[in-house]
C-alpha cells in the first residue's frame, strides 16, 4: 500500500467512517469508541484543532451529523460541494447514494476505477487500491527590493525584480500495490532541459516499514533541505543549506539508490535513510578553465546561482559519487503536537576530474557557493570557485579570458574527496517552534589539509499568532504542512498568521580556500490563507561580508571578468545591504 499524506489519510478515514454511519452496505458499526479513535487521528494529523476536537467529542457516537462535515470543509479537508453532498438526504438501503454521490459498497466491481478532482490535484485509481495516480504542482512567485550598500564598487548592487521562483508539475502514484513512483519537472529550474527534472524515481514498499528507492531523488541531507519547500518558514533556505546542498553541481536531486525505514522503539519514533548517489541529471559543472584564474575565486554567477559552463553531462570527466545517510530520533512527542527532534547526517563524496593536455582544467572538480539569502537576484556573494584549479607559472592570467599569458598552467589544488557532516535540533511547544542546524565540509586532496574545513549554521524560531502548532512528519523526520484553524478562502476566518526570525552564518575562508564568509539576519511574516495558499514577506539584513582573502588572492583587485559578467567575490567585501522579499506560494 502506498504512502499517503497524513491529511489525506485522515480525510479518507473520516469519509469512510461517515459513510459507514449512514449506509448499511459498508457494514461499519457506529460506536463511540470508533468515533473517539477517529477524532484522535484527525487531531494528531492536524486535520482538526483542539477546540474542534473537544466539541466533536461531545457528539461521540453520532459523527454522521453535519458538525463534522462542516468542520472538515472549513479546514479545507473536503470541498464545499463535497460537504453539501455528504450533508444531504440520508441513504436508503438500496439507493447506493449519499446526497446524490455514488457510494462504493461491498458489492462493487473491483475493476471499476474512480476519479477525484479537488484542491489537492487530480487523482484516479482502482477500487482495490493497487493502482493510483495523481497529478499536481506548485507555482511560486517572488519579488525583491534592495537597499544596496553604496560603499560597494560598481557591479555589486543587487537587482530589484520579480521572478518565477518555482513552477512545477508532478505525477505520482502506485502500481501493482508495491511500487510507488514520482516524476516532477520544474520549468523555472536552472536552464531547463534535463536540469528541470527534480524527482524521477520508483520506490519499492513491499517490506514496510523499509522502502527502497532508485532514480533521481532528494539525497536526504538536512531537515530543511529534505522537507518540501511548500512548508518552509522563510522564503529562502539558510546559507549553509544553499552552499552545501542546494546550489550548482552539488544539487540535492541526484541519481542514486537509497533505503529508508520509519519505526518506533519504546514508543519513540525514529527515521533512518541512506544509500549511494552520483550527481543530478544535467547538473552544471563548477566551472571551466576560465573560472580558475587566481585560484578559482571568481564568482560563477549564472542563471539561478549555477555555473555558466556546459551542463555536467557534457565533457566533464568521470561522474563523482557519494555515500550518504541520515538518522532522526524524537526523544519526546505528545498527542498535543509538542515535540523534540534530533538528527544527524553525513556523507563522503569521491571527486573525479579531467584536464587538458597542457594541464589546464576543462571541467570537473567541485564548488560551494551561496547568494545572500536572496530570491530574485541570486548572485553568489560567497563562492569557493572550483576546488580543483590551476595556477599560471611564468606568466599571468588574462582577467577577461582566464588564459595564462606568457607562462603555463600547473595544478594548484586538486580536490579528491569531500566529507560532510550535519546536526539537527528542532522542537515545537504549542504555537512556538524552533529549528537549528550545523553543517561542515572537509575538503581533501592535493595541496589541501585538515585546516580546509568549511562550516555554517542557522538558528530560527517562530510563533503562530493564531495558535496553531507546527505539524511534523514522523515518516520523513521533517516539518509538515500547516493546517490553519480557519481558512480565509472558502472559510469563515482569517487563516493562520506566523512571525519568525532567523540568524545564519557561512564561513568558507580556510587555509587554502578563499570562498568568503557572511552572516545574515531575517525577519518573516507569513499568512496561511489555506493549507495550500500563503503569502510570505521577509526582511533580510546582511550583517557582514568577509571576502578579504579572495580580494588579496586576486592581487588586491576587484575584478570584473567581462561585459555582463559577475564581479569576483572580493568586490563584495564589507558590504551590508538590506533586502525586502515577498512571495506567493500555491500548490495543488
Amino acid at each position: 500500500m502506498m504512502h499517503i499524506h497524513p491529511l489525506k489519510r485522515a480525510c479518507l478515514i473520516a469519509g469512510f467512517l461517515f459513510l459507514g454511519l449512514t449506509a448499511s452496505p459498508l457494514s461499519l458499526a457506529s460506536t463511540g469508541s470508533q468515533d473517539s479513535a477517529l477524532l484522535e487521528t484527525l487531531l494528531k494529523n492536524g486535520v482538526i484543532n483542539k477546540e474542534q476536537f473537544a466539541s466533536l467529542s461531545k457528539a461521540s457516537g453520532q459523527l454522521g451529523s453535519n458538525e463534522l462535515i462542516d468542520i472538515l470543509a472549513k479546514n479545507g479537508a473536503i470541498t464545499k460541494d463535497q460537504a453539501k453532498n455528504l450533508g444531504g438526504a440520508p441513504v436508503s438501503a438500496d439507493s447506493g447514494k449519499v446526497g446524490g454521490v455514488k457510494m462504493v459498497n461491498i458489492d462493487a466491481k473491483q475493476d471499476e476505477g474512480y476519479v477525484r478532482l479537488n484542491e489537492k490535484g487530480l487523482e484516479f485509481g482502482s477500487q482495490d487500491g493497487n493502482f493510483k495516480a495523481k497529478i499536481g504542482g506548485r507555482v511560486q512567485v517572488d519579488s525583491q527590493v534592495n537597499w544596496n550598500d553604496k560603499n560597494g564598487p560598481p557591479g555589486t548592487d543587487l537587482a530589484n525584480g520579480v521572478g518565477l521562483r518555482r513552477a512545477r508539475l508532478f505525477t505520482e502514484g502506485l502500481f501493482f500495490g508495491d511500487y510507488e513512483y514520482r516524476f516532477e519537472y520544474d520549468f523555472a529550474r536552472n536552464n531547463g532541459g534535463t536540469q528541470g527534472i527534480t524527482d524521477a524515481f520508483v520506490k519499492y514498499i513491499h517490506f514496510k516499514p523499509i522502502a527502497i528507492t532508485i532514480g533521481q531523488q532528494n539525497e536526504g541531507k538536512s531537515l530543511e533541505s529534505y522537507m518540501s519547500n511548500n512548508y518552509l518558514t522563510f522564503i529562502e533556505r539558510s546559507l549553509p543549506n544553499n552552499a552545501f546542498i542546494e546550489q550548482g553541481a552539488n544539487s540535492k536531486y541526484q541519481l542514486g539508490l537509497t533505503a529508508e525505514a520509519f519505526e518506533k522503539v519504546f514508543d519513540i519514533p525514529y527515521f533512518v535513510r541512506g544509500g549511494i548517489t552520483t550527481e543530478s541529471l544535467g547538473a552544471p559543472g563548477p566551472g571551466n578553465s576560465s573560472d580558475n584564474a587566481a585560484g578559482g575565486i571568481n564568482n560563477a554567477g549564472g542563471n539561478n546561482g549555477t555555473a555558466t559552463n556546459v551542463n555536467r553531462n557534457g565533457f566533464s570527466g568521470n561522474t563523482s559519487y557519494q555515500l550518504v545517510g541520515r538518522a532522526v530520533v524524537l526523544p519526546f512527542k505528545d498527542d498535543e503536537g509538542n515535540l523534540l527532534h534530533t538528527g544527524v547526517w553525513g556523507s563522503g563524496r569521491v571527486l573525479n576530474d579531467t584536464y587538458n593536455q597542457n594541464g589546464s582544467l576543462r571541467t570537473g572538480g567541485w564548488a560551494y557557493q551561496s547568494q545572500p539569502d536572496t530570491d530574485v537576484d541570486r548572485t553568489n556573494w560567497i563562492n569557493t570557485g572550483n576546488l580543483t584549479n590551476t595556477k599560471c607559472v611564468g606568466g599571468k592570467y588574462n582577467s577577461a579570458t582566464g588564459e595564462c599569458v606568457g607562462g603555463h598552467n600547473e595544478v594548484a589544488h586538486q580536490a579528491n574527496s569531500v566529507n560532510m557532516f550535519g546536526a539537527e535540533l528542532a522542537g515545537a511547544y504549542g504555537p512556538f517552534h524552533t529549528t537549528s542546524e550545523f553543517m561542515m565540509a572537509q575538503v581533501n586532496g592535493y595541496n589541501y589539509s585538515s585546516a580546509d574545513l568549511l562550516q555554517g549554521f542557522y538558528v530560527s524560531g517562530g510563533w503562530f499568532i493564531t495558535g496553531e502548532t507546527r505539524p511534523y512528519d514522523e515518516k520523513k523526520g521533517t516539518w509538515n504542512r500547516l493546517i490553519p484553524r480557519s481558512n480565509f478562502l472558502a472559510g469563515d476566518g482569517w487563516g493562520a498568521w506566523e512571525v519568525a526570525a532567523r540568524y545564519d552564518l557561512m564561513d568558507m575562508n580556510t587555509k587554502h580556500i578563499n570562498g568568503g564568509a557572511i552572516d545574515i539576519g531575517t525577519l518573516a511574516l507569513n499568512w496561511y490563507m489555506t493549507p495550500r495558499v500563503r503569502f510570505m514577506t521577509n526582511w533580510v539584513h546582511v550583517f557582514a561580508t568577509n571576502t578579504s582573502q579572495a580580494y588579496q588572492a586576486s592581487g588586491s583587485k576587484c575584478s570584473f571578468p567581462g561585459q555582463g559578467s559577475s564581479a569576483s567575490i572580493g568586490c563584495f567585501n564589507g558590504l551590508s545591504p538590506n533586502i525586502w522579499e515577498t512571495a506567493v506560494r500555491i500548490d495543488f
